[in-house]
């Protein structure tokens, strides 16, 4: 289970990237728009299949200065963990 209730990766959605949660909408374009100055509220005039809340559950983990492989390791892969509210990941104890 993802410890990001805005997102959720497949293998048969976006060859498995991170997307925002009932969209194919990759969390990377999210990031893309953000750092080329969109607004969260332009990107959501654009997106309006994403909510207020996933966008800034996003925001918030993109200030914490989580990348989308970070993301996409905590969702996908078992041997990942990342602490929520902290920005760290650590190597699952086997």
């Amino acid at each position: 289970m993802s410890p990001f209730s805005s997102i959720s990766a497949h293998p048969e959605i976006q060859d498995g990237a991170p997307v925002f949660s009932g969209t194919r909408i990759r969390v990377e374009t999210f990031f893309d728009f953000l750092r080329i100055g969109v607004s969260v509220n332009e990107f959501l005039n654009e997106f309006p299949s994403i909510t207020r809340d996933q966008a800034l559950e996003v925001y918030d983990l993109m200030n914490r200065q989580y990348t989308v492989e970070q993301i996409a390791s905590a969702i996908n892969g078992p041997q990942a963990n990342i602490q929520v509210n902290t920005g760290r990941m650590f190597a699952a104890a086997a």
